[in-house]
């Protein structure tokens, strides 16, 4: 309970926001001395911050305007969680779990309610914060102090960790394994998918229309694809052995057993595996100034898309037990997908047709990444601070953020070209998770922080409190119980992914300190941001500095 406002609660005088109401024109800044965190403001850094998250408030239009609706929704946050990693994961984290179908079901279950919990509680920030960048900027009101700490951390976070190596390496495998190649551990599928995240950084780069065209063709066959999974999972349970040829490997004397040895370092990761799986609910807030009434339409895209999944994954995860014996589930590694099908269809159904769905559900997803990283990156550099922002942030020349898509192209590229031990894609998975559910817990937590900062705020219901202290709890452990210095790292060839992760957020730290404390420090200045325009009406921000 608050005895009384605070200081910032007071200062912010936030109210519980209204329901959405698009802008009638374009959010366009013509005088830059006029603009509150201009040169000459006599305001302090103090209230400069809290201007500031009164601004990120209001609703705002970009360039691209506002075409996303409530299928184009669905059909996005589908194809962004669904690629690689229900075709991919499901036997590693069986060979964590120590082949227990019991702890299977339950990561599963777990990784689901995390996916729904987390998404109602970005549901409940995004009507306080109606603009793009989702977890970028609610984390950037949330935690406004240190000055500009969260901004440079995260966006800094994204543009290391914007990349999409995995999805790329399981579209290179499937699509080689479907057209008979037996041996796809080499190069050649990281060639192949080099070669379409190129191809999908020029599409996606070069016309915003031909992008959200695809993605709804793409996100449609998904659809089908979730079918295909769904029926697959009912086919193997309700039809008899006679009919399906399939001896069932589950069984309810074992289903609790533990067949091999369980560690807490396993455990963990397989939890971060399943949720990678869900991977990609967050990050429907991306566009949300490109959405048409963003607080309805992802209200019911968001849920809907959800419920698809956690559907779809459960009878597919139930054919994966009941289809393969326990030692080939456990060896399969990322090609359990194909291994299931071909064992259900055969070679030529299984193994050629179907195992090309499982390449196309990547090459949506990588597309779709893409597509989102655009906006995010774009929103980052917008931001200013980093090196070469304006020029990385315009939409020149083709009116889509084609530059914005130089470091997500770079990075995977680099990593699916120079060669790496075999275990990789396991590697990267629990590396890219891991910092991850830091972030998510910290943006969780902003609800109970604006509870204390706004009085006047309400919770909708009481239910949310529960999402988001479950959630907050997993995200803690996630986070803590990796850090243990005695054990080494289980992925040989690599650095223990939780140091690596850690070192790098560091890294982002010392990035914020010099350039926002110590060198105006040493320097006798002050940086303060002055918003211009650009020739396409895009608002950019540029840092001045202010003698002492």
């Amino acid at each position: 309970m608050v005895d009384g406002p605070s200081e910032d609660s007071e200062s912010l005088r936030l109210l519980t926001p209204s329901p959405y109401s698009p802008p009638t024109a374009p959010t366009v800044v013509t005088d830059t001395a006029s603009v509150v965190l201009s040169l000459d403001s006599e305001l302090d850094l103090q209230q400069q911050m809290i201007d500031q998250m009164n601004y990120l408030q209001e609703p705002e239009t970009t360039p691209h305007g506002r075409h996303l609706g409530v299928f184009a929704m669905v059909m996005m946050i589908l194809q962004r969680i669904i690629g690689s990693g229900i075709f991919a994961v499901p036997a590693l984290i069986y060979r964590d779990l120590g082949g227990s179908p019991a702890l299977f079901f339950a990561v599963w279950l777990i990784a689901g309610y995390v996916s729904f919990a987390g998404l109602f509680c970005f549901l409940e920030l995004g009507k306080i914060i109606p603009r793009s960048g989702g977890m970028k900027v609610f984390l950037e009101y949330i935690y406004y102090k240190p000055r500009m700490l969260m901004s440079v951390l995260y966006n800094t976070y994204s543009i290391a960790f914007g990349f999409t190596i995995t999805n790329a390496i399981i579209f290179g495998e499937y699509t080689l394994y479907s057209l008979g190649w037996d041996d796809v551990n080499g190069m050649a599928p990281k060639y192949i998918g080099c070669v379409y995240v190129v191809l999908c950084c020029v599409v996606v780069g070069v016309s915003t229309n031909a992008g959200v065209r695809v993605s709804n063709i793409t996100g449609a066959l998904k659809l089908v694809l979730l079918a295909i999974m769904s029926l697959t999972g009912v086919y193997v349970l309700v039809l008899p052995t006679s009919v399906t040829g399939v001896t069932s490997n589950l069984h309810w004397h074992d289903f609790f057993k533990q067949k091999r040895e369980i560690t807490l370092a396993s455990f963990i990761s397989a939890i971060l595996k399943a949720t990678f799986s869900f991977g990609g609910w967050h990050t429907a807030h991306i566009v949300t100034n490109e959405i048409k009434d963003p607080v309805r339409t992802l209200a019911i895209a968001g849920p809907l898309a959800l419920l698809i999944v956690n559907v779809s994954y459960f009878f597919l995860n139930l054919s994966y037990l009941i289809v393969i014996p326990d030692s080939e589930l456990a060896s399969s590694g990322e090609m359990v997908g194909s291994l299931l099908y071909e064992k259900l269809f055969g070679y030529t159904i299984g193994r050629q047709c179907l195992t090309m769905t499982v390449a196309v559900s990547s090459a949506g997803n990588i597309f779709t990444v893409m597509f989102h990283l655009s906006r995010m990156n774009q929103e980052i550099f917008r931001e200013g601070f980093l090196p070469f922002s304006r020029f990385f942030a315009s939409n020149w020349p083709f009116g889509a953020p084609l530059r914005a898509l130089v470091f997500p192209l770079v990075i995977s590229c680099f990593f699916l070209l120079i060669p790496t031990p075999d275990n990789v894609y396991d590697y990267i998975i629990n590396l890219e998770s891991y910092p991850l559910e830091l972030f998510l817990g910290l943006t969780v937590a902003g609800i109970f922080v604006l509870k204390r900062r706004i009085p006047d705020y309400q919770y909708p219901n009481r239910l949310l409190v529960v999402h988001a202290v479950v959630t907050l709890a997993l995200a803690v452990f996630l986070v803590v119980a990796p850090l243990n210095p005695f054990k080494p790292s289980e992925f040989v060839g690599f650095p223990n992914y939780a140091y690596t992760a850690v070192s790098i957020l560091l890294l982002c730290v010392l990035y914020w300190a010099y350039t926002f404390v110590w060198a105006p420090h040493w320097g006798h200045y002050t940086l303060y941001p002055v918003q211009d325009t650009l020739s396409d009406g895009l608002v950019v921000k540029r840092w001045e500095k202010k003698l002492e």
